[in-house]
């Protein structure tokens, strides 16, 4: 089986046998309410540091803490987890918890990206080259974008001017007094862009 993003090829009914290790948050860590934090984690094991590996949640979590799957760089046994607390409590975590499975994510992933060569057609904006490690072609894909011309400045022409128009509130049937149709209006007018006319 060839694999159509990388083109490694695999054959079929061999076992395929994923490195993965846990990570432990290395110091307590308090979250508020919704609140997240970027948290610096312990590799268990012998992870070959600049190894790129994906960050998942473990099963075993409480089911408010949530962690976001990334991809991060192992750097001296640890790499960084971005927490999340999703419950309406204060959240603490202890030092050596166990947050996240970093599952090591092979070269041949990233393959891909370093495949192409510059030909005639692209020489101008050439693809990556695994040997070097500027990022020159990222900058020029970026000055190309921004030298792209807009035709028009403004997006919606007319939206200022029916923006400013007075709000037509139909207040026939309502038992609100005047102070109150007054302040109605100017709170359905601060939610203007909300709404849409009538279409006959």
């Amino acid at each position: 089986m060839t694999l159509k993003n990388t083109g490694e090829t695999l054959p079929l009914g061999t076992p395929r046998v994923e490195e993965m290790y846990v990570t432990r948050i290395a110091s307590a860590v308090r979250l508020r309410p919704g609140g997240q934090a970027l948290v610096v984690t312990d590799v268990m094991g012998k992870a070959p540091d600049d190894t790129t590996v994906l960050l998942e949640g473990l099963p075993e979590l409480d089911a408010n803490v949530k962690i976001a799957r990334t991809l991060c760089t192992v750097h001296g046994g640890k790499t960084i987890v971005e927490v999340c607390n999703a419950s309406t409590d204060e959240l603490i975590l202890t030092k050596g918890t166990a947050l996240a499975a970093a599952t090591v994510v092979p070269k041949s992933a990233f393959n891909s990206l370093n495949s192409r060569r510059p030909t005639a057609d692209n020489k101008d904006h050439p693809s990556p080259n695994p040997e070097s490690k500027d990022s020159a072609w990222i900058d020029s894909v970026i000055s190309a974008a921004a030298a792209t011309p807009t035709t028009s400045r403004e997006h919606m022409p007319g939206l200022e001017e029916d923006r400013l128009a007075e709000l037509d509130v139909d207040f026939t049937d309502s038992k609100l007094g005047e102070e109150q149709r007054v302040l109605m209006a100017d709170l359905l007018g601060a939610f203007r862009d909300m709404f849409c006319g009538n279409v006959p």
